[in-house]
């Protein structure tokens, strides 16, 4: 009893802290003020982070919080799927915090600080209250705080760019948002007011159109926040265009809010879907993996390359989801099982390695003043302990071992090896399908995380600002080192976590699997760590003891021309083989221009050649809703001919159909 009421109020000192750091971030404009506001935060989702531990060891499956009478009676509920998301939003955030302390401060002329430490709070605020309400009109108040807090965190800059990006991701949420509403509405019989708890109840005596029709809505709704294909193309663009530690916060964890908002809906609320509910996940889940590698692969802009990176990361967290709907529907409860824990793993992995690259993006890109890949280079030698943990960042977003995001996915495509031998022909096809594309992906997000790490850190400077970078201070390095160390963590002892996401430990499948645990196979994650380690260091002895023996040191040479940066590997260059074998879905035209340098001789001419990227899903799908709508806006622009009389009839016309309706 006690240890709840310790929980309890830790949990709620994290959420009242989170806000009052918004507070006081208005107190003035120095660095006092902006300070003060994320010590707060930090120190709010530390206690967080230690409130949510200790619920997870107590052993108890929910904890009553709190109640607000005022806010539709709504109480205020932990338990063990909205603790671990608690738990990732508090980490992720107090991290973020603490890079945010010294980071935001060189922005000083660009960003409004009052405004982004308020609306960041009220961002984390919003995302900290949905995982923990019971009720439909709170979690969709909650909601709209998060994401209404979001759309001008996006336009920070004010710049035109930034605010055409932060538009288009207002639609995109409103749109998901009005999805969200209406398949509650029909779960609940058109009552706001209902908790989770009676729609959970009630929905199973809803007919099976009905509920197809309410999965339907709801998957857009939280598809379309968490960035899956076709409704991803906000994410690119808001995304890089916020601050990058609010970047963090987007990509990391508001990615997974919609992800939460999705299982608690499929593992909690609806009855058993059927098999082609699974199938539509996945298929959506493998697209979104592939689409979203593939333009990260070939994108040139830092940022845009992780936004498209977390594109690729939760379509593979939403194909492991569809895999497991689909196998629990058709009686397959390990690979059902092992999946959902595979997918709670990997976003538990994401949260922390995707959070710390777009620290390090922010970093560099404050050091170097762009976000073209094209103008870094050579930061290795600029900023070594920065480069050197933005490399292993890049390593475990690369699913290599030992960082966690490995064994996750070893464990989910070692179940689909398993359940192959026992499966019908049709699940067969099903599950070569699945492994094929998982293994693509990551295969691809290798080739992606190399180019993204090898263009800008390594070579030469290409450009001024890149040749005079320097290390940043260690509250930049800081948060971003324990990013390295949480993810190696995770790897290191992947199996204890893997067997603690358990879906009996989380309410899924109880009845069938409470006695199955969930491993990494045959693999041992702490003595794969420690091999891994034993090579890396006699690699560098051996290295450091016969180095000059092994290797000379020399200039190269180019038929006496000098070698500079303009000799090396671009991103555009580097990509350029992905470029070409996928060119039928990437859609990029490639221009070349030709300047003669004497006015009467064509032949002696200086060449430059641009990449342009066209979206697919653009010109397919949203050019023609886009041409659509501009045809219904001037049609129904016709109505306003000035003609009173007109306007006069049409009112005439809307009464008698309002009283037709009504009767």
């Amino acid at each position: 009893m006690m240890q709840d009421l310790l929980v309890s109020r830790g949990i709620i000192f994290c959420i009242v802290g989170t806000l009052l750091s918004g507070i006081v971030g208005l107190g003035g404009s120095t660095s006092f003020w902006h300070r003060a506001s994320q010590a707060l935060l930090v120190l709010s989702n530390v206690i967080g982070i230690l409130a949510a531990v200790s619920f997870f060891s107590s052993g108890a499956d929910t904890l009553p919080l709190f109640r607000l009478p005022f806010l539709f009676h709504t109480t205020f509920v932990l338990d063990k799927l909205s603790g671990l998301f608690f738990l990732m939003t508090t980490t992720v955030t107090s991290l973020v915090g603490l890079f945010a302390l010294r980071y935001v401060e060189g922005y000083r002329e660009s960003y409004n600080i009052r405004a982004l430490d308020m609306t960041a709070a009220l961002f984390i605020f919003g995302m900290q209250t949905v995982l923990l309400t019971t009720n439909i009109a709170a979690f969709m108040l909650c909601w709209e705080v998060m994401s209404v807090a979001s759309f001008f965190l996006v336009m920070t800059d004010r710049e035109e760019a930034s605010m055409k990006a932060a538009f288009l991701y207002l639609t995109m949420t409103q749109l998901g948002a009005s999805a969200l509403i209406a398949g509650f509405f029909l779960l609940s019989h058109g009552s706001g007011l209902v908790d989770f708890a009676t729609i959970a109840s009630t929905a199973r005596m809803l007919p099976a159109s009905t509920i197809v029709f309410a999965f339907a809505l709801l998957f857009f709704g939280f598809g379309s926040k968490a960035g899956l294909v076709p409704f991803h193309l906000w994410l690119p663009e808001a995304h890089p265009r916020a601050p990058s530690h609010i970047s963090a916060l987007m990509s990391g964890i508001m990615l997974k809010i919609a992800l939460y908002g999705f299982l608690r809906v499929v593992l909690f609320l609806l009855p058993p879907l059927p098999a082609a509910a699974g199938l539509v996940v996945l298929t959506i889940g493998l697209l979104s993996g592939l689409f979203g590698v593939l333009h990260a692969v070939v994108d040139r802009d830092i940022k845009r390359t992780l936004a498209f990176s977390s594109i690729e990361n939760l379509g593979l967290i939403f194909a492991m989801i569809g895999l497991g709907m689909y196998a629990n529907s058709i009686g397959l409860d390990a690979l059902a099982g092992i999946a959902v824990a595979a997918a709670l793993f990997h976003s538990a992995n994401h949260a922390l390695f995707k959070s710390g690259l777009f620290l390090c993006a922010g970093a560099i890109v404050q050091e170097t003043h762009t976000h073209r890949l094209e103008a870094m280079g050579g930061l290795a030698k600029a900023m070594p302990l920065l480069t050197g943990a933005f490399c292993l960042l890049a390593l475990a977003a690369s699913a290599l071992p030992p960082f966690g995001t490995f064994f996750g996915e070893w464990t989910f495509l070692e179940a689909i090896i398993g359940a192959l031998p026992k499966s019908p022909l049709p699940t067969k096809g099903i599950l070569l399908i699945t492994l094929s594309g998982v293994v693509l992906v990551s295969g691809l997000a290798i080739f992606a995380m190399v180019k993204l790490f090898a263009i800008a850190s390594l070579g030469l400077p290409r450009s001024v600002a890149a040749s005079h970078a320097k290390e940043p201070t260690v509250w930049i390095n800081a948060p971003i080192l324990i990013f390295v160390a949480l993810s190696l963590l995770a790897g290191i002892s992947s199996s204890y976590m893997l067997h603690a996401l358990s879906p009996a430990l989380i309410g899924f499948l109880p009845a069938r699997a409470s006695s199955m645990t969930v491993a990494t196979g045959r693999l041992s994650p702490p003595a794969l760590f420690l091999l891994l380690l034993i090579v890396l260091v006699l690699t560098v002895m051996v290295t450091r003891l016969c180095g000059n023996r092994l290797r000379r040191s020399s200039h190269v040479w180019d038929c006496g021309q000098p070698v500079d940066a303009s000799m090396e590997y671009t991103a555009t260059a580097f990509s350029s083989p992905i470029r070409f074998f996928f060119r039928f879905l990437l859609h990029h035209r490639k221009t070349v221009t030709s300047v003669p340098l004497v006015a009467n001789n064509p032949w002696i001419a200086k060449h430059s050649m641009s990449v342009n990227a066209d979206s697919v899903w653009f010109d397919t799908l949203y050019g023609w809703i886009a041409s659509l709508l501009l045809w219904l806006s001037t049609q129904a622009k016709r109505l306003q001919n000035g003609i009173i009389q007109f306007y006069l009839l049409l009112i005439f016309l809307t009464l008698v159909l309002s009283l037709l309706v009504a009767v």
